[in-house]
């Protein structure tokens, strides 16, 4: 792959637009394998189930439905390349485990919701397994346990007595390791004891796995297509539920689709202003992998209690036949839109946790970012959208993306086919925040001040000219403020800094090469074009300038 290099040595992705991934960091996954390709949509359709979104939440929602009925004609379309969005930046812990905890669960929810979400993910596990054996899908899936580690000795109490109590009753298998001698060699300088072990979790090469199944839809089932570079820009349902009604998408080409009913795949919903960015906070996470050699350090999921916590997990190095495997580490989470210059402390942070963690960690070979939604009471949103009666969605990953978009796609399967689903009514996206409503106020108030972007001056040089060749910034210009990009030929891109989704403004990151809103986390790469949602218009639909360089003396 055609890759340029940064300072720190990593492989980046300066050279691909946002159709590729989404930002120019490069993760061992999207580095590791070629993706299939997929036409773009040139014509008009029609079909009976529509899913927007070539992610794992649309791609195991379009298998999901097209095994339950294959005579279903199904329509699979993403705006980019096959997991060009969050899922191609994973560290993908098959996670049974809660990110956020059971005994969080049990104390907002009580004890048979915990139940229920323990359940749906043991089953989203499961189903990952069974298809991958079914299939017969190389990759490199396996079972292994999951350590929590207390971050501080107080943490043993406030968290680990706590977990071990309310996972068990939530139907985990769990062991109390309550001296050094049960604990692996790796990872160190925690806590002498109390960590949680979980056995039977999983992990995988979440784009080996998804990439096949994109290839066994198109070939095993007559009725699916798939169309990438294909920008969904119009949303509509006119809300007959009795199938008689308009349900359609229309491109940015003007391509239209009609179908019976839409899954909307697309990390956080396009269609919706308001209701569902109340309920969610949009956060970067970090992750970096470094060379080991193999077998020194358990093959385990790792994951300690700090806020925001850090996570750890091995996958083998396709890139390179040698004695070495990869130590995948991520965390130092942080809201969208903030800390923006400060990506290289962060690394530097995560990477000293990871050596001091794991000493014998050796050359860092990549370094990436990614984005997560968090629901503001935990739990993800799953089902019909609120104000549609045919438009579902999966959003709200809280940052296990690849279980609960598994679970997302089962519970939105049977809903489409009406039969009935245990987990429907915990993770439905109409439900009222009530058990976290301080959270919920919190939240909103700290996405309402990116407004005051409006009243400060600008981020970059006071002369467009002087902005350095591949870098950007926001620009005041008299009383409007511009996105400005410079390319590394000279060519200045300049268009509206005003998000198209609530009319906040965009900051620069400039580890990502992308512009990225603060109040409700879209974001949209260094030419204006959105690669995240909500937003589904870009940057340049505000307004656009570009200013080519002027020819040099020697050539006139």
């Amino acid at each position: 792959m055609s890759t340029a290099r940064s300072n720190s040595s990593v492989p980046r992705i300066d050279d691909k637009d946002g159709t590729y991934s989404s930002g120019c960091t490069l993760s061992y996954w999207l580095d590791s394998l070629e993706r299939p390709k997929f036409p773009k949509l040139m014509e008009n359709k029609t079909c009976d189930f529509l899913v927007v979104g070539a992610g794992i939440s649309g791609i195991t929602t379009a298998y999901c439905l097209a095994e339950h009925d294959p005579s279903k004609q199904i329509i699979l379309i993403d705006d980019g390349e096959i997991c060009s969005g969050e899922t191609g930046r994973t560290t993908a812990h098959l996670q049974i485990e809660y990110d956020d905890h059971y005994y969080v669960i049990e104390h907002m929810f009580g004890e048979e919701v915990a139940r229920l979400v323990c359940r749906s993910n043991h089953e989203a596990v499961n189903f990952i397994e069974q298809v991958i054996k079914k299939e017969n899908i190389d990759c490199e899936f396996e079972r292994l346990p999951g350590y929590l580690i207390p971050a501080k000795e107080s943490h043993v109490k406030d968290i680990i007595d706590k977990e071990f109590k309310a996972s068990s009753k939530a139907g985990m298998t769990v062991e109390l390791l309550d001296a050094e001698s049960k604990k692996p060699i790796y990872p160190t300088n925690y806590p002498q004891s109390h960590w949680l072990r979980f056995p039977n979790q999983g992990q995988f090469h979440p784009l080996k796995y998804l990439c096949t199944l994109c290839q066994i839809l198109t070939k095993k089932f007559q009725n699916v297509q798939i169309f990438t570079n294909s920008h969904v820009l119009e949303i509509n349902d006119d809300n007959k539920d009795d199938g008689t009604g308009e349900v359609y998408v229309v491109t940015s080409d003007g391509k239209r689709v009609d179908c019976k009913k839409m899954v909307l795949a697309t990390y956080v919903p396009v269609n919706d202003r308001v209701t569902m960015y109340t309920k969610m906070a949009e956060c970067r996470t970090y992750a970096m992998a470094f060379e080991v050699d193999k077998g020194v350090i358990e093959r385990a999921l790792y994951w300690d209690t700090d806020e925001p916590y850090n996570y750890h997990r091995l996958t083998s190095d396709d890139k390179s036949n040698s004695s070495k495997e990869l130590l995948i580490v991520g965390g130092k989470d942080n809201l969208v839109g903030h800390n923006l210059s400060s990506y290289e402390e962060t690394y530097n942070a995560l990477e000293a946790i990871a050596r001091d963690k794991f000493p014998i960690a050796g050359k860092l070979r990549y370094r990436w970012s990614g984005q997560v939604a968090e629901p503001i009471d935990t739990l993800p949103f799953h089902g019909l959208n609120p104000g549609n009666k045919n438009i579902y969605i999966i959003t709200g990953d809280s940052g296990t993306g690849i279980t609960n978009g598994t679970i997302g796609a089962l519970v939105c399967r049977d809903l489409l086919f009406g039969c009935d689903n245990p987990y429907a009514k915990i993770y439905d996206p109409s439900r009222l925040m009530i058990k976290n409503p301080f959270g919920y106020i919190k939240h909103n108030l700290e996405a309402s001040a990116a407004l005051f972007d409006y009243v400060t001056p600008g981020t970059g040089p006071s002369d467009i000219e002087d902005l350095k060749l591949g870098e950007g910034c926001i620009f005041r210009e008299g009383l409007q403020k511009l996105a400005v990009y410079k390319d590394t030929d000279g060519t200045i891109y300049k268009f509206s800094a005003v998000c198209p989704h609530m009319k906040a403004l965009v900051r620069y990151n400039p580890l990502e090469k992308t512009f990225d809103c603060p109040f409700h986390g879209s974001r949209f790469d260094r030419y204006g074009k959105p690669i995240n949602g909500p937003t589904k218009h870009g940057l340049t639909d505000g307004y656009c300038e570009i200013i080519r360089p002027k020819p040099s003396a020697s050539l006139k």
